[in-house]
């Protein structure tokens, strides 16, 4: 018999909930193809996103409003390719634990932990940070220095819609883009689209996709689709007892996202990140249980 420590790993995917892929199933292509243009959708899809982010009752969101600029964007990986374009001549800064394809990417990156911040800096965090499943504890502090370097700050909100209780505040003027994404929150991760707020509205890729609306519109079209069926507190208020069930049995510590959990070295040294974080990917387990198997 299956113990529930057999469904954890060092892999930290979001919950994938059976109900995302049954609604996918029942998208009216043949419907859409039959208008012309099947999937002239980008301003419904960026207004809408925009309406269930401020809708969401598990988090706060605050200081958006702030941005000129609303872009339909590949999933929040795309803007992160176009943060680093846009930043060339600068030096990439990260927390310990952050989304590793920031340092695949960028090999000459350096850890916020490791230096002090440079004028020739430029920083991307995520919120919620990927390997505590909350605001990272330093990252306030940064973003204040940030402010009085005149250092961009791009936050990474790609966990929106799998978390809870956290004040998303975006108002400060060292963020110059905020990005969000479907992938996490409404299994979307293999038919990627999101938003990016900025005021770039410039000859960078993103910005001339949108503008020339050029961009994922099927991705989109989808996406609408299962925002009308979904909202970002569904993977939350469904899986937190679950989760924290999960963790109560396994004596390791529930995170506000409910895909992750933390360990120590002492129970879980398997589980390191740069040398820091003992993150734990706890998916299956939480929807094991739920499915009350284990």
């Amino acid at each position: 018999m299956s113990n529930l420590s057999d469904y954890i790993n060092h892999k930290t995917f979001s919950v994938y909930d059976y109900q995302f892929l049954l609604h996918l199933k029942e998208a009216p292509l043949s419907e859409w193809l039959n208008h012309s243009p099947p999937f002239d959708c980008q301003d419904e899809y960026l207004e809408r996103i925009h309406h269930l982010i401020h809708q969401c009752r598990s988090n706060q969101v605050e200081g958006l409003e702030r941005f000129s600029q609303r872009h339909l964007i590949n999933g929040t990986t795309q803007s992160f390719d176009e943060c680093y374009l846009r930043n060339s001549s600068k030096r990439l800064r990260i927390f310990k634990g952050e989304y590793a394809y920031h340092k695949r990417v960028n090999p000459d990156f350096c850890f916020l932990e490791d230096a002090p911040l440079d004028e020739n800096d430029y920083i991307i965090i995520s919120l919620p940070f990927c390997s505590t499943g909350d605001i990272h504890p330093q990252m306030h502090e940064i973003i204040t220095q940030a402010e009085q370097k005149n250092i961009p700050v791009e936050i990474d909100c790609a966990y929106f819609g799998t978390c809870h209780s956290i004040d998303f505040d975006l108002s400060s003027a060292a963020i110059v883009a905020v990005s969000f994404s479907l992938s996490k929150g409404m299994g979307m991760g293999d038919i990627r689209s999101g938003i990016r707020y900025s005021d770039f509205d410039d000859d960078f890729p993103i910005a001339q996709q949108n503008n020339y609306r050029h961009t994922v519109k099927f991705a989109a079209k989808m996406g609408i689709h299962m925002m009308k069926r979904f909202d970002f507190d569904y993977i939350p208020k469904l899986y937190r007892e679950h989760q924290e069930s999960v963790c109560h049995d396994l004596e390791i510590t529930p995170t506000k996202c409910m895909h992750l959990a933390l360990s120590t070295k002492e129970k879980h040294p398997e589980f390191i990140v740069d040398d820091l974080y003992y993150r734990v990917g706890i998916r299956e387990a939480v929807k094991k249980r739920k499915q009350g198997r284990i």
